[in-house]
């Protein structure tokens, strides 16, 4: 079981019925190569995100990496199942930037940057995204806000488990 780390986790979502958008931001209390390391351990994504069932590097091209992952999420009684197919331009250990080239939505574009703040990272990330799974479009913003926040909770604790990992070996 994850050790659990409190992160101040902001997390806003919009949702108009046709497009959402998440922003959100945390800092942790580490350089900026440790948490690049966590947030672009693409193959091990399920070992730390819950939702995430599958994640595979394959394709890479200098700072360009083709990523299929497979997620499932559950609101009330409904199981929604995700796949997508993510082209990820890569500045090592200050921004990734993600865009859907197929999968279950119609557009899905995210950028993570990572800020240098003292001894610590601030973790900025921002989405943009049209569902192709109509009930997405429909559920409330407050899930989705929940489900964001859960991941970027999870992010955080494997970030400080694997701190936790350095400082004893």
């Amino acid at each position: 079981m994850a050790q659990r780390h409190d992160t101040d986790i902001r997390v806003k979502v919009e949702n108009d019925g046709e497009q959402i958008i998440i922003n959100a931001t945390f800092t942790v209390p580490v350089e900026p190569q440790l948490a690049w390391a966590v947030l672009t351990d693409f193959d091990n994504i399920p070992n730390f995100i819950s939702s995430v069932q599958s994640s595979k590097v394959v394709g890479r091209s200098g700072n360009d990496v083709h990523v299929a992952q497979y997620a499932v999420e559950k609101y009330a009684f409904l199981t929604i199942s995700l796949e997508s197919v993510r082209k990820i331009n890569l500045t090592p250990f200050r921004k990734i930037h993600e865009r859907m080239i197929s999968g279950s939505m119609r557009k899905m574009e995210e950028t993570t940057q990572l800020l240098p703040e003292g001894n610590h990272t601030r973790i900025v990330y921002r989405a943009e995204i049209i569902p192709d799974v109509w009930i997405l479009r429909f559920i409330g913003p407050h899930f989705i806000e929940n489900e964001a926040q859960k991941q970027f909770q999870e992010i955080s604790n494997e970030i400080m488990r694997r701190k936790r990992v350095l400082a004893s070996g």
